[in-house]
């Protein structure tokens, strides 16, 4: 074992011990997984310790599966990026939705939408993540629009860079519409199953159930009492976390609802940088970058400077776990770090798989062990 690896698991081990209950990460460089690492407990209580095949949310990064799904589409004239959404997409669905007539598909897989975001909601906080979350309920994905109903729009269609969950629920509909099946067929149909993700799914109660899902834990800090409440479903346990283990995922649905191993989401995106998920003229409309907050975004792909180079790829984070996965522009590499622990309305500084990817030494450690490979 290098001298790298051996540092790279002390890291991880040390992270799990101090800052998470478990996390998972894997590297892959080429077109295949290189290494792989559990840290941790799966549930602490329970003594079941955290293995590199265990199952968490992933959030956000499932809006790069959407992305892929809705241009396979584009390429097989299903639909084209710059007509109006409204096009394909019932007015009911729509009504009151700002920019509703007029947004586009690009600019809803850019967030250049304009849309109000439902994740940013109070009511919807405190619904689907806080005080007054329903373990037993399952989501429909236009449930989270009625928040957003009749809301003012946060600028022009193309405007500006407004990140917003509610981008992905209408393109989730779009998928559904045009295809005239579930977007969780389609994800299997065009994506799952021909990279072979075993361990890969839009949450479900069925994969609630598999032995190798992990507990949930969410930060707990006064951030997240303000703006979430907390549930009598949720426990507190040491360190200011909460056990959220009772909800599920589907409120979040095609804005985050996939849940998945470090391995499979490396083998997901490896499969895209090596172009074998989209033709060339889509993977350069998804690298076309825009400005985004502190760095830049293309079609649902984020692209940003760190101390060990360029990064593309996306974060996430939901009740019960966070994620990350990037691949670097001048090295042959990709990592995914998964954790079961959310930090979603606790403190900016509150610690998820971004934070560790942005200030840990993860990347130049992954870059050094794709060099021995």
């Amino acid at each position: 074992m290098s001298p790298c690896e051996i540092a790279l698991i002390n890291l991880l081990n040390q992270m799990a011990l101090k800052t998470f209950p478990g996390l998972t990460m894997a590297i892959g460089k080429g077109d295949k997984i290189i290494w792989q690492h559990g840290a941790g407990y799966a549930d602490a209580k329970n003594k079941i310790k955290n293995k590199s095949e265990m199952i968490f949310g992933i959030g956000s990064i499932t809006k790069i599966f959407v992305a892929v799904l809705i241009l396979q589409l584009n390429e097989e004239n299903y639909l084209t990026l710059d007509e109006p959404i409204s096009t394909w997409l019932d007015k009911n669905v729509l009504a009151d939705v700002a920019n509703a007539e007029s947004v586009t598909v690009r600019h809803l897989l850019s967030h250049y939408s304009g849309i109000p975001s439902w994740e940013d909601q109070h009511s919807w906080i405190h619904d689907a993540r806080g005080k007054r979350v329903k373990p037993e309920k399952i989501w429909l994905p236009q449930e989270n629009l009625d928040y957003i109903r009749g809301k003012k729009p946060l600028c022009a269609p193309g405007e500006a860079f407004h990140y917003s969950n509610s981008n992905f629920t209408l393109l989730g509909l779009l998928i559904e519409k045009l295809t005239s099946n579930s977007l969780e067929e389609e994800l299997y149909k065009r994506i799952i199953n021909p990279l072979l993700l075993k361990s890969t799914s839009l949450e479900s109660v069925a994969s609630l159930e598999n032995q190798y899902s992990s507990k949930r834990f969410h930060r707990l800090d006064p951030h997240f009492i303000k703006k979430a409440g907390v549930s009598d479903y949720f426990k507190i346990e040491p360190n200011n976390i909460l056990d959220v283990s009772a909800i599920n995922l589907s409120v979040e649905w095609a804005a985050g609802g996939i849940v998945s191993t470090a391995q499979d989401v490396v083998n997901f995106i490896l499969a895209l940088k090596n172009g074998e998920l989209l033709n060339p003229k889509s993977m350069k409309e998804m690298q076309q970058w825009m400005p985004a907050d502190n760095a830049e975004m293309g079609l649902s792909l984020f692209r940003m400077d760190t101390d060990y180079g360029t990064a593309i790829g996306h974060g996430g984070n939901v009740l019960g776990a966070s994620a990350c996965v990037w691949w670097y522009e001048k090295t042959n590499c990709a990592l995914a770090i998964l954790t079961n622990v959310g930090s979603m309305h606790a403190s900016p500084d509150a610690h998820c798989a971004s934070t560790m990817f942005k200030n840990a030494e993860v990347g130049k450690l992954a870059q050094e062990i794709c060099s021995y490979y």
